[in-house]
């Protein structure tokens, strides 16, 4: 096994936690150290841990059944980049838009930084102009 297949696996599984509504709330946030430091996400929020808890949770509240999905898997020493796709259905407020029950499907990119298989920070880049349109959108 390559010495990159233990974060690989790392990465698979955060993202089946993320996708798991049973129990990601129980174990979703064990994948990121305490020392957490969040980039690119609201400006309103915290860039610790807490403010990253308080943005996932949010994102679970609007849209219950989102689902990420990683394309590529790019590993150099203790960073990943990840490209991915997020999917669920406008269930709850988000953004200040009402539920509207619209599936959504958007790009994203992230880059995990790793220490002892915990991550302690991470840059996040989503088209969230894409998603607002998506929901906005006149079915």
């Amino acid at each position: 096994m390559s010495s990159v297949e233990p974060l690989r696996e790392v990465v698979r599984r955060l993202a089946d936690m993320f996708n798991n509504p049973q129990n990601r709330e129980s174990f979703y946030f064990d994948f990121y150290d305490d020392s957490l430091i969040f980039h690119d996400f609201p400006p309103n929020l915290p860039t610790n841990k807490e403010g990253f808890k308080q943005f996932i949770n949010l994102l679970w509240k609007a849209f219950p059944d989102i689902k990420i999905i990683f394309d590529d898997i790019i590993i150099e020493g203790n960073k990943v980049a990840c490209r991915y796709y997020l999917t669920g259905t406008h269930k709850g407020e988000f953004m200040d838009l009402r539920p509207t029950d619209k599936q959504f499907r958007v790009n994203g990119m992230t880059v995990f930084y790793f220490r002892d298989a915990k991550v302690i920070e991470r840059w996040n880049l989503v088209d969230m102009m894409s998603l607002v349109e998506q929901l906005r959108t006149q079915s």
